[in-house]
């Protein structure tokens, strides 16, 4: 005589997938919006220009964005011209995303690309520094993971 489970053991372990997936995708956010925090810092610490009027500085920010809806932003400054640059880029690229999730780092003064142009830096410290982080958080982040899902169907 065997034992017949009054549940679906199949059912259960995709409704565990499927909860273990919409915490990674949390833990996603909360990393891309700790990263965008850190880069903008470090491209405002990094700047080579003289910042006059303060709105190249205060344009600069992040975005993420989740199939070209915004999710989160943060990072720019102040209630000025700079800020407001800011926030019209990140409606201007969300346009043209289609990936899941995308962090963009901005500065966005329309003459951001000039300044940067002539030999200054912008965004190329964030730029460069992000290159690195963001590949060894996303493999520790799937790490996790991996870790998680295995010890799940174990």
């Amino acid at each position: 005589m065997g034992m017949t489970p009054k549940y679906n053991p199949h059912r259960l372990v995709q409704k565990r997938k499927a909860s273990l997936q919409k915490r990674f995708e949390r833990a996603l956010l909360l990393v891309l919006n700790e990263l965008g925090m850190e880069l903008v810092k470090y491209a405002r610490e990094n700047r080579t220009y003289t910042d006059r009027t303060g709105n190249l500085t205060n344009s600069m920010g992040y975005v993420i964005l989740r199939r070209g809806s915004q999710v989160a932003h943060g990072g720019e400054q102040g209630n000025g011209e700079g800020q407001k640059a800011a926030l019209d880029l990140y409606y201007k690229l969300a346009l043209g995303t289609k990936y899941d999730y995308t962090l963009i780092i901005v500065a966005g003064m329309e003459y951001a690309a000039y300044v940067e142009a002539k030999g200054y830096n912008v965004l190329m410290p964030a730029q460069l520094k992000a290159n690195t982080e963001f590949a060894s958080r996303m493999k520790e982040l799937v790490a996790k993971y991996d870790a998680k899902l295995k010890q799940m169907l174990n």
